[in-house]
């Protein structure tokens, strides 16, 4: 065996070595994983295949790859609330370039390509939580699957996802951590931390084809440019342009640098943010106030803003060198501009290079694409890089050599709270603002992304020093079951470890919160017909040994959601922001994300049916069934019997079977999934039986629907 070829086999053993730590936790087959500890979600999938335009990892940030279902839905409960649409990190070579597996010299990457991207390959992933997800049950339905991951309760963060990718355009191995806490404070953020290593791989040790599949031995310049890109929000743009679009339509991003409150003496005491906003269409249609400043996207019903939302990302830790394995401040490098359209997609070429590494006419940090006169208008996919180099690593088989650098980012979102999103559109609405006082008010939440960020900077603090960030109780399990005329809601803990205070181990539990949400789940559902639903507190207890709440306020046929939190009582929060304050577990962990409704007994008599609305209109179930606006409700049923819904002239178009309460829901569907058309139908009510098996007298009932 010829030596160079034997260096190379023992080099490629010891990565495969290397990568082979704590195989108990590593899945090379990776389930979906999902970060939903704090105030937003955040899906990890890999439906649609490995990196793309979508993500350069090769986890894909989609719920279906429906351009309505792109992630980190923020705040959690509301609707479509939905806006980051890639996380794009590629490596920005100098003018030497790399040499290829044929010994050839390529500018822009090691595969030949033209354009400065950056496809990855998984090689294993893993999830690990301080505790396992709650269990939710309704009706005696499961909602949550078996959990597939790990549990650690000495974890430092209340979640942990980590994947390893192979980047064959560089020949990098990129291995990415994130964290997430969910603690009321510091809930709004996760800190991405990844570190790219050159290890000359262009295919992952398990999918090897032949010895040609390293980069050469030799040493690269590079910057690292990332864009976490944001388009606040789905929800929005479909409400005002009547789709979801793709990627950001109409907004704008920008920078700021402040210096650090919360950890003023830290090395790295100025935090450089990278943040977006939802700015103006242009040659939108106008409001009813003459305007067609769509910034915030208001309702065009009562200015409602749906799009407040001020996401961001910073920069919190990048390596001196790959030798130097400390922070340095200087960093990061630019924060240049660029957009997917025409950037990614229509570009090709070196002039990419310098876009990303912020050397060319737009500038290291330009302001907002307008301000900075780079473009007069919004552009599609704005994308404003954190970008951190030059860098020099070196890859050499013969010393067991692969450099390596590593950076830390905090990705988060601030914002005005709903009720001024609701008063500031209202206002603007009727006239009595200007299109730029609203605008002002929605950058105030500049402010807000501000202080998430100095939160996840203090926090990275405590924790790369192996100190902890204080942690709320564990929301319990629960069980939620419709009854007739309340609804029942219980809850537990698996064992009595979870009163424990994870950092201390103190008993420091203090009460039970149970919250409700009336007629959609999510708030700002369109289903809700502009109810202004939100979830409220309905109980609270500080006796530990009350677990269950009867809710007799509920209105027959109306569709209730209930979520169940912990508290503790502040005294183990001594290290905190705010020390002694008591910490309350995530609410939207263990919401019953399906509906439960009361309902009346079945009766022993079958001639008081009744239809409610009739007549059932669009606007009359909206207000009588928010969240539902197309159920009709049947009352007053006998204990079993046969529905049969009917059109005027005697086509059946709905067999329902019923048995049990007095009450049953039907969506105006037909049996063959077909919604009914406006018109008069008729309710049978046949093969009637009481309580008791006795047979009881047929009904029917005249009702009208106006679709």
């Amino acid at each position: 065996m010829k030596p160079r070829l034997s260096i190379k086999i023992v080099f490629l053993i010891v990565l495969m070595l290397l990568s082979e730590l704590r195989p108990q936790e590593r899945n090379y087959y990776p389930p979906p994983m999902k970060i939903d500890v704090g105030s937003y979600v955040m899906p990890f999938n890999k439906i649609n295949g490995e990196g793309g335009l979508l993500s350069q990892f090769s986890w894909t940030y989609e719920y279906t790859g429906n351009t309505g279902d792109i992630a980190f839905n923020w705040p959690m409960d509301v609707w479509k609330s939905n806006m980051l649409y890639q996380i794009f990190n590629p490596v920005v070579l100098d003018d030497n370039g790399i040499i290829d597996q044929n010994g050839k010299k390529q500018i822009m990457g090691a595969t030949g390509s033209n354009k400065t991207t950056n496809f990855s390959a998984n090689y294993w992933a893993m999830e690990i939580r301080r505790y396992r997800p709650p269990h939710v049950t309704v009706d005696g339905l499961p909602l949550d699957p078996p959990y597939r991951w790990y549990v650690d309760p000495k974890l430092k963060s209340d979640i942990k996802i980590e994947f390893e990718d192979i980047c064959p355009e560089f020949g990098m191995r990129s291995h990415v951590e994130v964290i997430a806490f969910s603690n009321p404070n510091h809930r709004d953020y996760f800190i991405w931390k990844v570190t790219h290593k050159f290890t000359g791989e262009i295919r992952a040790p398990n999918n090897l084809t032949s010895m040609r599949d390293t980069l050469p031995d030799q040493t690269i310049n590079c910057w690292f440019p990332i864009a976490f890109s944001f388009g606040p929000t789905k929800g929005g743009t479909r409400q005002t342009i009547g789709s979801y679009g793709y990627e950001a339509e109409d907004d704008l991003d920008s920078w700021f640098k402040r210096k650090s409150e919360l950890v003023p003496n830290r090395s790295r005491d100025t935090l450089y943010v990278a943040y977006y906003w939802d700015s103006k269409r242009p040659g939108g249609a106008k409001y009813p106030n003459n305007s067609t400043d769509d910034t915030g996207d208001p309702d065009r019903t009562n200015g409602f803003l749906y799009s407040t939302q001020i996401p961001g990302y910073t920069l919190l830790y990048a390596d001196k060198s790959a030798q130097e394995k400390v922070d340095d401040p200087k960093q990061p490098y630019s924060m240049p501009h660029a957009n997917i359209d025409p950037d990614i997609w229509g570009r090709t070429g070196p002039a990419t290079k310098l876009t990303y590494r912020g050397d060319d006419s737009r500038g290291r940090f330009p302001l907002d694409p307008i301000t900075a006169g780079i473009q007069t208008q919004p552009g599609k996919g704005p994308m404003r890089f954190i970008t951190t180099g030059p860098y020099q690593l070196t890859k050499s088989e013969a010393e067991h050599r692969a450099d390596s650098v590593t950076f830390v980012y905090a990705v988060g979102v601030g914002g005005i709270n709903r009720h001024l999103a609701d008063s500031v559109g209202r206002a603007w609405f009727k006239g009595e603002i200007t299109d730029q006082q609203k605008k002002d008010w929605i950058l105030k939440g500049v402010d807000s992304l501000w202080k998430t960020m100095d939160k996840a900077n203090w926090a990275w603090n405590r924790y790369i020093n192996n100190q902890p960030i204080p942690s709320p109780p564990p929301p319990p399990d629960i069980e939620v079951n419709s009854g007739p005329g309340f609804i029942t809601v219980k809850w537990s803990y698996p064992d009595n470890s979870y009163y424990l205070d994870p950092e201390t181990g103190v008993d420091d539990w203090y009460a039970w919160r149970v919250y409700r949400k009336k007629g959609a789940l999510l708030v700002n559902d369109p289903l809700d017909e502009y109810s202004g639903e939100e979830w409220e507190l309905v109980y609270e207890t500080t006796d530990r040994s009350i677990t269950e709440y009867v809710d007799k306020d509920v209105v027959r046929g109306v569709d209730y959601y209930y979520a169940v939190t912990a508290v503790d009582n502040g005294s183990q929060n001594t290290f905190g922001i705010y020390p002694g304050q008591k910490l309350e577990s995530s609410r939207f962990v263990n919401r019953s994300q399906l509906p439960a409704v009361a309902f009346k007994p079945g009766l022993s008599e079958s001639n008081k049916v009744r239809v409610v609305p009739n007549p059932a209109t669009t606007a009359a179930g909206g207000a009588l069934n928010a969240g539902s606006p197309d159920k009709i409700s049947f009352f007053n049923l006998p204990v079993k019997c046969t529905l049969k819904i009917y059109t005027e002239t005697g086509d059946l178009v709905k067999t329902i079977e019923h048995y049990g309460s007095g009450d049953e829901e039907w969506n105006q569907r037909t049996d063959s999934n077909q919604y009914v058309t406006s018109g008069i139908y008729i309710l049978a009510v046949t093969n009637c039986e009481g309580l008791n098996g006795e047979k009881l007298d047929n009904q029917l009932i005249k009702f009208i629907i106006v679709r």
